[in-house]
């Protein structure tokens, strides 16, 4: 059976990264609070039961539970980032966004052997990489130093099962409008477990407190 379930992650990583776009459902945060970071929950609007887990990288933007959109999927490892939403970050070379996708891409891949309380200080990690005035503090600090150095030496394929679904309308300059997320697929695991779970009845009670305690990210955007 967990065969099969693993067959089924390795078909829809591929099928996301290179199908027309997919319509995404935001199902709602971590514990029902957006700053929390990784993960988020989502779920492809395709009949399929499972939800993903993803991580946010665009702080800049927002969605709420309940939120559909359309978005375009990358795989990292090709190194073609043309359909992401930073692919025109001002830098002295044209693979300079890229560095910052490969940093982001390799501090979601390291959620695979880190304890969950790191996770927080990843995600804000990977936040404070694209958006240098998002919140930072010291254990923020040490994980970008530390994807700094992860990437060197690097190939680009290193980073083919990390996915990035950005909206279509990847450049919106709305801080209502969806946000871009990573997610690991294919080879991918969330602490030996498949990315594409359901969470547990619980969890889904604290994301809908949050729903009704939190107006979300939007709300601090105004």
């Amino acid at each position: 059976m967990r065969k099969l379930m693993i067959l089924a992650v390795f078909v829809c990583g591929s099928v996301y990264a290179f199908a027309d776009p997919t319509e995404f459902t935001f199902i709602g945060w971590n514990d029902g609070n957006w700053q929390n970071g990784y993960p988020y929950y989502i779920e492809a609007s395709n009949g399929s039961p499972t939800i993903l887990n993803v991580m946010c990288d665009d702080y800049a933007h927002g969605g709420m539970p309940g939120d559909q959109w359309e978005a375009n999927i990358t795989d990292l490892g090709t190194g073609n980032i043309q359909l992401t939403r930073f692919n025109t970050t001002p830098g002295e070379n044209a693979l300079y966004p890229l560095k910052l996708y490969d940093e982001s891409g390799w501090l979601l891949l390291q959620t695979l052997v880190e304890p969950t309380s790191q996770w927080v200080f990843m995600n804000s990690a990977v936040w404070n990489i694209f958006d240098p005035s998002a919140p930072c503090n010291t254990n923020c600090e040490a994980w970008i130093s530390a994807a700094m150095n992860g990437v060197k030496g690097l190939p680009q394929n290193y980073f083919d099962d990390v996915y990035i679904i950005t909206p279509v309308n990847q450049h919106n300059p709305d801080p209502h409008s969806m946000q871009e997320f990573m997610y690991l697929g294919e080879g991918g695991s969330n602490n030996g477990q498949d990315q594409q779970t359901t969470p547990e009845p619980g969890t889904l009670v604290l994301m809908g407190t949050g729903v009704l305690a939190l107006f979300g990210r939007r709300k601090f955007l105004n």
